[in-house]
């Protein structure tokens, strides 16, 4: 059985009461301020522990007037893919494509216009290369949108790395894109003469200074070096210190009246 966590006595199978038969204390109600307390203690060192990465967070965000304009920066990449990254045109006999290729149809419109019965005459070099620059903007697109959620830790030691590899990345696969294109742009121009004609869009290349400009703007910011500004939270360390001691107290207390209570029960049994 277990014991008062008052005065130690040791709990009998018949003790049934909400009291303790010995010093009185409601076992139930017993300290339940205090495990209050530690309770509310508990969730201040959470919140004390949790401040400070929402502090670098916000600061990641909006700390300085360069960090506001970096996140509005971060659109500029996605909103490029929308414009025209490429143009292609081919009066082929009995099917005819006239298109701009962007993020939105690069799937739906660009590839389904090529259908299958003239892939049959199309060099097999120049579609793996096609489908190489579609690769390549669907990797830029996912690059892009993966700067929004990573600047959210700019702030940590190596954000500024992060942030750097993440537009880098975009700029080599917008490069790829383009010159995987232009490869097929080519083979097709000599395969087809006149009835092809294909060029790389405006789009394109404001994609790559779109991330460029990401990664300008992050070395300024670097170059800052303004420290983040952490929230005060001294007072909730000072009162968790003072309640921890307040609590050591009492449990030593509560330990000793326990060794009485057994140095009693001892010296009575002998």
């Amino acid at each position: 059985m277990a014991n008062c966590p008052k005065c130690g006595y040791k709990l009998r199978m018949i003790d049934i009461k909400a009291e303790c038969p010995k010093c009185g204390v409601n076992l139930l109600y017993y300290n339940q301020q205090e495990r209050l307390a530690l309770d509310a203690d508990k969730a201040e060192e959470e919140h004390i522990n949790f401040q400070p990465k929402i502090d670098r967070v916000k600061f990641s965000f909006v700390g300085t007037k360069l960090s506001i304009v970096r996140l509005i920066m971060l659109f500029v990449p996605i909103g490029m893919l929308f414009l025209p990254l490429a143009h292609i045109k081919a009066d082929i006999p009995y099917h005819s494509i006239d298109t701009n290729v962007s993020v939105l149809n690069i799937a739906m419109d660009v590839i389904a216009k090529m259908e299958f019965d003239i892939l049959g005459i199309v060099p097999t070099a120049a579609m793996i290369c096609y489908f190489v620059s579609i690769l390549g903007v669907l990797l830029t697109a996912v690059f892009a949108i993966l700067n929004i959620p990573f600047v959210s830790v700019s702030s940590s030691p190596k954000g500024f790395k992060r942030n750097v590899a993440l537009s880098t990345c975009g700029i080599v696969f917008t490069v790829i894109s383009i010159i995987s294109f232009l490869v097929f742009n080519a083979q097709l121009s000599a395969q087809f003469g006149a009835m092809y004609s294909g060029n790389i869009g405006i789009g394109s290349f404001l994609v790559i200074v779109g991330f460029l400009a990401i990664i300008g703007i992050n070395i300024l910011i670097k170059k800052q070096n303004i420290p983040v500004k952490y929230t005060d939270v001294s007072e909730y360390v000072e009162r968790i210190a003072r309640r921890k001691a307040e609590i050591a107290e009492m449990e030593a207390k509560a330990e000793a009246a326990r060794k009485a209570y057994k140095e009693r029960q001892e010296a009575e049994a002998k």
